[in-house]
């Protein structure tokens, strides 16, 4: 019976696709892991879908010198007080030589004074006073020199506090770059996946006898094409 069916109404076609299917074009749109000597690597793993960063043992090592040395600062810089700081710096670097040069300052005024036969007068008073007024504006003067020192330490503590935090990041930013990368690359080929249409490439199949007759039936039934002879013939 199958062989009867064959012969009068043919075979059966087969598609077959041609190329990539879909499923593996996707695959490709994928993030590809990169490694750059000096730099690191990174590894995909699409079943878990996770990416995983690996930095140079070298570049490791360096980032974690300036992990630690930023954290000592970032723990100096919680523990000074510029005030105290300041006050410290004034007595240890500037009192010191001012009250040598204004005690100095005082003993030749008060001599002078002496020689002309003042010390004691009135206008001699007067003179000790302006004196005194100028070496404690000179003493204000030395305290704020002192507090802006003590803050100029801290502001330089915290830029370095800064510059280390930059290298340990700009170190780690290249195991990124290269995440980056690899996702680059997946993206271009996610854009081709995205306008991927598949083709198919026909095979097999015969019309039989029927097949062979419809444009017999055609022509008999002065219409361009067999179905339709059959349509008029048989009132299919």
């Amino acid at each position: 019976m199958g062989g009867i069916t064959k012969a009068l109404f043919g075979s059966s076609q087969k598609q077959t696709q041609v190329g990539p299917t879909l499923e593996e074009t996707m695959a490709m749109a994928a993030p590809w892991g990169v490694t750059a000597p000096g730099i690191g690597s990174t590894t995909v793993d699409q079943e878990g879908r996770t990416i995983s960063t690996t930095i140079d043992p070298q570049m490791k090592a360096l980032a974690d010198m300036f992990r630690q040395r930023m954290g000592q600062q970032t723990a100096a810089i919680a523990g000074y007080d510029p005030t105290q700081a300041a006050r410290e710096y004034y007595s240890q670097y500037i009192e010191p030589d001012l009250s040598y040069q204004q005690e100095q300052a005082r003993l030749g005024l008060e001599n002078r004074l002496l020689s002309q036969g003042m010390l004691g007068s009135t206008g001699g008073a007067m003179q000790m006073g302006e004196l005194a007024r100028a070496q404690s504006a000179e003493q204000r003067a030395g305290r704020a020199g002192a507090f802006t020192q003590a803050q100029d330490l801290l502001n330089q503590m915290r830029q370095r506090e800064a510059a280390d935090l930059a290298a340990m990041a700009g170190i780690y930013e290249g195991p990124v770059s290269l995440m980056k990368t690899g996702a680059g690359i997946g993206g271009t080929m996610g854009q081709i996946a995205a306008g991927y249409t598949p083709t198919y490439q026909t095979s097999g199949g015969g019309g039989g006898l029927f097949g062979s007759l419809l444009p017999a039936f055609g022509s008999y039934a002065g219409s361009t094409s067999g179905s339709a002879a059959l349509t008029k013939l048989f009132g299919l």
